[in-house]
């Protein structure tokens, strides 16, 4: 199910966070990620990028400054502005898919 509060205006502000339910399994092969989410019995591949900001949000609700700060230093290497759109094009996909929440206002 979507989340209402949900847009891609809204991305900049508000914090993304696990549904209550949410019970994540991963397995990688290579640069591909599966996460199955025992919750609501979906499976969906992603890739490297979208699978580390997803297991950041798995350990802490983070706002989309958070995940700038925090994903460069796990990867160890620095990401380019144009790594954010799609980023945040990819969380609004797992919003919209009900695996993550996304509110307006920080947690």
């Amino acid at each position: 199910m979507a989340d209402p509060a949900w847009s891609p205006a809204s991305a900049r502000e508000g914090c993304w966070s696990l549904p209550p339910l949410a019970e994540l399994h991963w397995r990688s092969w290579g640069e591909d990620w599966v996460l199955f989410d025992n919750g609501s019995g979906q499976t969906l591949q992603l890739d490297g990028l979208l699978a580390a900001a997803v297991m950041e949000i798995e350990q802490a609700p983070a706002t989309l400054t958070d995940l700038q700060h925090r994903l460069p230093l796990l990867l160890e290497r620095p990401l380019p502005d144009e790594f954010w759109p799609g980023l945040v094009q990819g969380l609004g996909f797992l919003v919209e898919q009900g695996l993550l929440r996304h509110s307006p206002h920080e947690a």
